[in-house]
């Protein structure tokens, strides 16, 4: 009974947390390509649409910002940053948060992220093809300026 209280909480505030933080994505190319569960717990996805908008995929992914409710771990957010990097390849940023912690996806044109959620409740990361994943809050390594 207390998991599941604390996965509603987990789940609430990631909704919560999508109200408050959702900005308009609607030029944003980038996706969650797996997502991979290892804990004992339920995870849940939060995507945000906003007023007016349809969401429509087939696949995990998303374009823009989304939650990740992880129980007894925390919220995993993902913010898209738009171009936020000192390079012209790569030219898009996604913000990672989790347990204090901060990386940054970086890619051009359709990005992709496989996610892995550990038994232990760290996480990993895997950017696709022609992306990069960053620890902490530094840039990328351009390939062209």
């Amino acid at each position: 009974m207390k998991t599941t209280h604390i996965f509603s909480v987990a789940v609430f505030s990631a909704f919560l947390f999508t109200l408050i933080f959702w900005i308009d994505s609607s030029e944003a190319l980038w996706q969650i390509r797996t997502l991979t569960n290892k804990t004992k717990e339920i995870a849940s996805i939060s995507i945000p649409v906003g007023p007016g908008a349809t969401k429509q995929s087939s696949k995990l992914g998303v374009s823009g910002d989304l939650v990740v409710a992880i129980p007894g771990n925390g919220l995993m957010t993902f913010k898209d940053m738009g171009h936020n990097t000192p390079c012209s390849r790569p030219y898009w940023g996604v913000s990672i948060n989790y347990q204090g912690k901060y990386w940054g996806l970086f890619y051009d044109g359709g990005g992709t992220i496989d996610v892995t959620i550990n038994a232990d409740g760290t996480a990993s990361f895997t950017a696709g093809p022609a992306g990069q994943i960053v620890q902490g809050s530094g840039p990328p390594i351009c390939s062209q300026r």
